[in-house]
């Protein structure tokens, strides 16, 4: 489980949406991995927890309509589900 908590903390460091760098990211971002661990078997639950992050939690936006915010966050899914 170790493993897999650290996996995920990492996909979020490197992806790090708020661009705080990579060393600051794996700190800032633990907070999610819970949440993410709870949905990673599913791509669509996944998604909307990520989305859920990038607005809710970050106050980001994110509109699914944009390629590049869906590809972007398609991309993490994917790298994520890998692990999971």
């Amino acid at each position: 489980m170790v493993k897999i908590v650290e996996d995920i903390n990492d996909i979020l460091a490197e992806w790090d949406p708020i661009g705080v760098g990579q060393f600051l990211a794996r700190e800032e971002y633990k907070q999610y991995v819970p949440a993410i661990l709870n949905v990673i078997n599913s791509k669509e639950e996944l998604r909307k927890c990520l989305e859920g992050i990038l607005v809710n939690e970050m106050g980001l936006g994110f509109d699914t309509n944009n390629d590049l915010h869906f590809s972007d966050l398609d991309d993490i899914c994917e790298k994520l589900i890998r692990i999971g």
